[in-house]
């Protein structure tokens, strides 16, 4: 199918098709119209012209073949969202197509990163319900974010072919393209520690998860203050961001310095801070993932970036070469997050009231 056809179907036009296709981090006029664009782009399963090309010809060498790749988000249901996956799916899809891969079905179920979410049968009933809907046969699948084992158990009975990308190990239950959120977390409380903060706070998801162990780890090791009232266990979004800041500021003695899990925590803390600047509390902040929206808050958001376009393209490569046959042993790929210094971080000394804004 044409963009021309996906034009049609969005009432744009097709060079617009085209920039949202072809460049997934390219701001966008509106955000809504991008989902209709990508929206569309999988109802007809579009694939660039020379892959496409390839399809009606009935392929050729093995490697030309076109495969159906299902994908699966574990972070968070259909209605709630949060920017860094939407740009990891962004730039997912953009690679799958270019290898000539048609996107199957872009699932949403939380449920797959919890174990006290889902128990017994029902977690089976819920990977069946999901396959049901299946339209085409799955090549492979590519899971998003923090799984289960029970999780990946389940979904085994069902793929063959399945790559994580993601913070937290599957323990080599599947092929994983890495970037360790412990090490993430070391990076981000390390900073601040340089900038002379000894009471240090943390946001963000305290089960089974690596950021948290690793802010745990840097503490003792760095033989800085481990207070259980510097801990603030939420699920990342905008408004727990804000609802962090109002508890430290709550305290009698906050933290000077936070780490928060997700960057979407952290943009709501700045925006928390901007509408109580007036009351003085203002700590650094630090957090991870460098979504798109770190570089527009004021001050801009000090936070460790994950190389989102390698880790795609890494487990795209592992999926294909173990659909193909290249590989049959459990392999783990790792990348490095890189801490990106901006402005909302001071040394303690400064910490003075700032402008905070969005």
């Amino acid at each position: 199918m044409s963009l021309k056809k996906i034009a049609q179907m969005t009432g744009v036009s097709v060079s617009t098709v085209g920039r949202i296709l072809n460049d997934p981090s390219r701001k966008c006029s509106s955000e809504e119209l991008r989902r209709r664009v990508l929206d569309a782009a999988r109802e007809i399963n579009y694939i660039p012209n020379a892959s496409a090309r390839t399809l009606r010809s009935g392929g050729g060498r093995s490697e030309e073949r076109i495969y159906h790749i299902n994908i699966l988000l574990t972070r968070f249901a259909h209605e709630a969202a949060d920017p860094f996956y939407d740009e990891l799916l962004m730039l997912l899809e953009r690679e799958l197509r270019t290898n000539g891969c048609i996107v199957g079905n872009v699932w949403r179920c939380a449920e797959f990163s919890d174990d006290k979410a889902v128990r017994g049968d029902k977690l089976g009933a819920l990977v069946d319900e999901l396959y049901d809907s299946c339209e085409h046969r799955s090549d492979g699948l590519i899971i998003v974010g923090k799984v289960t084992g029970r999780s990946l158990k389940q979904l085994k009975t069902k793929e063959k072919n399945i790559v994580s990308i993601n913070r937290n190990s599957t323990n080599y239950e599947v092929d994983e393209v890495l970037c360790d959120g412990s090490r993430i977390a070391e990076m981000a409380v390390m900073h601040l520690a340089k900038l002379g903060h000894t009471k240090i706070g943390y946001v963000g998801d305290c089960h089974n998860e690596s950021r948290f162990t690793g802010y745990q780890k840097t503490l003792s090791q760095g033989h800085l203050e481990a207070d259980i009232d510097y801990i603030f266990d939420t699920a990342p979004n905008e408004a727990n961001g804000i609802s962090a800041l109002e508890y430290f500021a709550s305290l009698a003695d906050p933290p000077t310095g936070i780490y928060c899990a997700n960057d979407i925590l952290a943009v709501g803390m700045i925006k928390a801070m901007g509408r109580r600047r007036s009351r003085g509390y203002s700590p650094s902040v630090i957090s991870s993932d460098d979504i798109d929206a770190a570089q527009y808050t004021k001050p801009m958001l000090t936070s460790v970036s994950l190389p989102k376009n390698e880790m795609v393209r890494f487990a795209l490569m592992l999926l294909l070469d173990r659909i193909r046959g290249g590989h049959k042993i459990i392999s783990r790929l790792e990348v490095q997050g890189t801490l990106i210094i901006r402005e909302s971080c001071r040394p303690l000394r400064e910490l003075n009231e700032p402008e905070y804004y969005i």
